[in-house]
């Protein structure tokens, strides 16, 4: 019996999409990086060029707080993230916009700025691209970037007895997800959401990115780093300094568990990488042991993580 998308999850989709592509390259006399990663290379002349391409519906992913600018800038973020944490220094973006006929331009001239300021604060461009029209109300964005590396860094192996470090602190994503699906007043937490709207990229990651081993984009949260703990056969022990400041605070004064807080974690928009025992300027979030893909803090299990088609679990 053939299963729905929703029956079968995000992650499901992407194991049989995988499946094809590899199915096809396997007999082109090509050097391919990344199939199954962030973000895909061929190897030209001795640089690896890659293409990342990602993308949202307003609908879905636009908070109620967020301008159309920030919209854009955001879904532009995701894709130049998982470039960085490639290892790969962007160069050029361009979009495909998809807008109902009803809306106005602004919101379109709007969703083009933002990409703009990301693409300036990124040093890379942004060199246009299309629009389509959508028979139903809605505005969807779609990025591809092009960036190129001559040292790619794979997600995995996130193998035991390895310090996880990141660029930034942990979760400030999680207050924004947990105003908006708790159904918590937003009014009182507005520096926090303005410091979220328009985050700055992880570039900071390539201050050290030759002495990692592995490092991976964390945009589902949770169940990013709970994929790469599984291929690499390790669990992840985070250390309550890994949490930013204003998650801890959100924690206690909306009376919302730490653990309920990391399970709402989603668009992060840093880096979080593997290494051995060496001083990196970053967050050290936590270390592997020998496992099976799972996360702890103080002592328990973490649950939960974004799903593009089951949406937040717990």
């Amino acid at each position: 019996m053939k299963k729905s998308l929703l029956e079968l999850g995000e992650l499901k989709v992407v194991e049989h999409i995988s499946k094809l592509v590899r199915d096809r390259l396997k007999d082109k006399k090509l050097e391919i990086f990344g199939v199954d990663d962030d973000a895909q290379a061929i190897l030209v002349d001795g640089l690896w060029l890659f293409l990342k391409i990602d993308g949202t519906s307003a609908s879905s992913s636009m908070y109620p707080w967020l301008t159309f600018s920030e919209f854009g800038y955001r879904v532009a973020l995701s894709a130049i993230t998982d470039l960085v944490a490639k290892n790969s220094k962007p160069l050029l973006l361009a979009s495909s916009i998809s807008i109902s006929g009803e809306l106005q331009l602004e919101i379109v001239l709007d969703v083009v700025t933002g990409m703009q300021e990301l693409a300036e604060a990124s040093g890379s461009l942004y060199i246009g691209g299309d629009i389509n029209r959508l028979s139903y109300s809605d505005v969807v964005v779609d990025v591809a970037s092009i960036g190129i590396s001559r040292n790619p860094k794979p997600s995995t192996p996130f193998r035991a007895d390895l310090t996880v470090h990141s660029v930034k602190c942990l979760g400030l994503s999680s207050i924004p997800a947990a105003l908006y699906y708790l159904r918590r007043d937003y009014h009182t937490w507005k520096d926090v959401l303005k410091a979220t709207a328009k985050p700055e990229p992880p570039l900071k990651f390539f201050e050290y990115s030759d002495l990692v081993e592995a490092s991976t984009d964390i945009s589902d949260g949770l169940n990013s780093i709970r994929r790469v703990l599984e291929k690499s056969g390790s669990d992840l022990v985070l250390t309550y300094e890994a949490m930013c400041p204003e998650v801890i605070e959100f924690s206690r004064e909306e009376r919302v568990e730490l653990s309920r807080l990391l399970s709402l974690m989603g668009e992060e928009y840093t880096v979080v990488s593997a290494a051995e025992d060496v001083d990196l300027p970053t967050t050290k979030i936590g270390r592997t042991v020998k496992g099976e893909g799972r996360i702890y803090f103080e002592g328990r299990e973490l649950r939960g993580g974004w799903d593009n088609f089951l949406g937040y679990t717990y």
